[in-house]
């Protein structure tokens, strides 16, 4: 039990100060909820890869998309960026996609800038694994002239990790403070 509490602590240590940590393999004896949450986090090369996908997106530019407030949300897929319209107004502007996962593993959703995420399966709030904000320093921001700009020195400013089962879909919803917003859907394992 002391190596669980040992492994969160460092976890959540790094997970405060923006490191990211290599999923461990082999966390000892004393398996549980440590080692779930070491397997969950996004490594530097999820990381790279998704700041690949946005700072040079197939085809130059990002996939616009009309997230809901109610009705049917949209769909989107892995590996494409998406500039998300949200409805609403003012400093409040919340908005639901769906995404149906191709695997039962763990998913990273990328967003910019830092954004409120709530994911649900039917009317199930999914918990989040592991979560962290990245910057300038780990995902530079695209010098691609035909993507937008979110206001942020950074291509992606924040990922969430869930996990994930194969075939089932899954609605997020987005609350953000501006009425635009990056978001990106990878299967962690493909990486």
């Amino acid at each position: 039990m002391k190596n669980s509490y040992l492994w969160a602590g460092a976890v959540v240590s790094f997970a405060l100060t923006g490191c990211v940590l290599s999923p461990a393999e082999d966390v000892g004896t004393d398996e549980g909820a440590a080692a779930e949450a070491v397997l969950r986090i996004a490594d530097a090369n999820d990381i790279e890869h998704a700041c690949e996908h946005v700072q040079n997106p197939a085809g130059g530019a990002y996939t616009n998309v009309n997230a809901v407030a109610s009705g049917t949300p949209p769909t989107v897929s892995e590996h494409v960026p998406y500039n998300i319209t949200l409805p609403g107004s003012g400093t409040t502007y919340t908005g639901k996609v769906r995404f149906t996962a191709g695997a039962t593993e763990e998913h990273g959703i990328y967003v910019d800038p830092s954004t409120t995420i709530v994911v649900k399966q039917g009317t199930t709030t999914v918990t989040a694994a592991w979560s962290t904000t990245l910057n300038s320093t780990n995902c530079p921001a695209s010098q691609n002239p035909n993507v937008p700009d979110y206001g942020t020195s950074s291509a992606l400013s924040k990922v969430v990790t869930y996990n994930f089962t194969s075939g089932v879909t899954y609605t997020v919803e987005f609350t953000n403070t501006a009425s635009t917003m990056l978001g990106l859907f990878e299967d962690l394992s493909e990486q």
